[in-house]
C-alpha cells in the first residue's frame, strides 16, 4: 500500500533554510526525494520511533521528522534538521 506523503509549511520553510546553509540545493532535493519514496512504501519500517507518534528518518544531509495516519494512509513530514 502506498502512503501519501505531505510536507507541512514549516517543514518546507526549513528546507529552504537548510538548502542555503548546506550550500547545495541539489543534495537537499535528492535527499527529500529519497525520503519521500521510502515513506511512501513503509513509513514504520523506514523510520525510527521517537515518542507519542513521532518518527524520524535520516538521509544525508537531512533528518526528517514525521507522523503517520495509518487509517488515512498519510505521512506528514513536520520538520527537517541538518545531520
Amino acid at each position: 500500500m502506498i502512503y501519501d506523503v505531505l510536507f507541512s509549511l514549516d517543514a518546507a520553510a526549513e528546507l529552504l533554510r537548510i538548502a542555503g546553509a548546506v550550500g547545495s540545493a541539489v543534495s537537499v532535493l535528492n535527499a527529500v526525494d529519497s525520503i519521500r519514496r521510502k515513506l511512501e512504501n513503509d513509513p514504520v519500517v523506514q523510520g525510527t520511533f521517537l515518542s507519542e507518534g513521532l518518527y524520524y528518518i535520516d538521509e544525508e544531509p537531512l533528518r526528517a521528522f514525521f507522523v503517520i495516519d495509518a487509517k488515512l494512509m498519510v505521512v506528514e513530514v513536520t520538520d527537517f534538521r541538518i545531520l
